[in-house]
């Protein structure tokens, strides 16, 4: 097992998303320790709202293009496709984005759905350049994102636009890039024609797929909504969420990691879904008494404003637990294109979970939209093992 682990592409594709989610750490931490509550709240707000936001802008192409495409061809095609269909949808979300005066935020959409980690341009790059150049641009990506922000939160007083104004100073150069990268594919205009009937029929898997990601993000960040609109201390109760979040979000870098550098062998090996699986029980559970301990050394020693917050640490944690288990199962949905199941997943659980923060909130305060949460996520992981197991017979699941 533990050979197993240290694979070199899990070490080389790991390394890249720690590097990353490092550098976002140190820049978040160090927001947390160096603003006050209330404008820390508003830079971890500003943050979910362009997750959230560029959900509907990517329109489900990331999962498309790693679980669908086999062939270079199609891989470059699609990549190529799915760039233009962002800009129309950009085009189209002018005048609703002007209407709520949120205009502002149609560069950090444009940007996160296209080239930030999670976007299209790096899991285009995961399928058809391979894990190792996929790696190389998350870090050299990542590395400027979070030196610019940095920079934006130390020095210029624009606290909770930070990371809005990041995407505007990084987006000429990672269009530059995206401009070169489909000039050297030399696409010719009739198989562009050819892939784009292709294209316009898989629109409906995506449409599902854009509904669900929006779906999930929105599950995943109800608590932060919640708070935000009936809380009379918004951004300071945001401040502790988010922070207890942060540190046990740690948990999903296992799953994001082994899913992705395995991805080709779950499409094509009916049995490795069982032996993934395995690997991230072990890795989740170990690494959430590490979490744990961290988490009480910080609070005591650096960020003693957040010591206070121990019981919601622990029921985040407890929630993310079942957040990492259940991450493998619903990329083996997407594999197979179980698009509607997911959609249906996704959708049930977001209104379970928007009525459940509501309630408990109102009777147990930060604390009662944790544990709604926690509650939504275990239900899921339960529903998404039972349709893997319908979905794969041969693969015995272990819970």
């Amino acid at each position: 097992m533990l050979k197993n682990l240290l694979h070199k592409n899990y070490l080389i594709f790991g390394g890249s998303i720690i590097v990353t989610r490092a550098l976002e750490y140190l820049v978040l931490f160090f927001a947390a320790h160096y603003l006050s509550k209330d404008n820390y709240g508003e830079l971890e707000y500003y943050k979910k709202i362009i997750e959230v936001g560029s959900t509907v802008f990517a329109f489900g192409f990331p999962a498309l293009i790693i679980s669908y495409t086999k062939s270079k061809e199609s891989k470059k095609y699609f990549f190529f496709l799915s760039f233009l269909f962002v800009l129309f949808i950009s085009f189209l979300f002018i005048p609703i984005l002007g209407f709520f005066d949120w205009l502002f935020l149609l560069i950090p959409f444009i940007f996160y759905a296209l080239f930030f980690n999670g976007g299209i341009t790096p899991a285009y790059l995961l399928v058809m350049k391979g894990s190792n150049f996929a790696s190389l641009y998350k870090i050299i990506i990542s590395f400027l994102f979070y030196c610019i922000l940095f920079v934006s939160i130390y020095h210029f007083d624009v606290t909770g636009m930070s990371y809005v104004i990041t995407t505007y100073v990084l987006s000429p150069i990672a269009i530059f890039y995206i401009v070169y990268e489909c000039y050297n594919q030399k696409l010719i205009k009739e198989k562009a024609k050819k892939y784009w009937r292709l294209f316009k029929k898989l629109l409906i898997s995506s449409s599902t797929l854009v509904v669900s990601n929006f779906a999930n993000l929105m599950f995943l960040y109800t608590d932060i909504f919640i708070i935000k609109i009936f809380s009379d201390n918004a951004n300071a109760e945001i401040a502790d969420f988010s922070f207890a979040l942060n540190i046990s979000n740690m948990l999903l870098l296992i799953p994001l990691t082994l899913v992705q550098v395995d991805i080709e062998k779950l499409k094509k090996i009916s049995g490795h879904l069982n032996t993934l699986n395995k690997k991230i029980i072990l890795l989740v559970f170990v690494s959430s008494i590490f979490l744990i301990g961290a988490f009480k050394a910080l609070t005591l020693t650096i960020f003693v404003d957040f010591k206070e917050t121990i019981t919601l640490f622990l029921i985040i944690l407890v929630a993310k637990v079942f957040h990492a288990l259940s991450s493998l199962f619903g990329t083996n949905l997407l594999i197979f294109k179980k698009f509607k199941e997911n959609l249906i997943v996704n959708v049930s659980m977001l209104t379970l979970n928007i009525i459940l923060c509501y309630i408990m909130y109102n009777h147990i305060g930060i604390n009662g939209v944790a544990l709604a949460s926690g509650i939504s996520l275990f239900i899921r992981y339960l529903i998404l093992i039972k349709l893997n197991k319908g979905l794969v017979p041969k693969t015995k699941i272990t819970r």
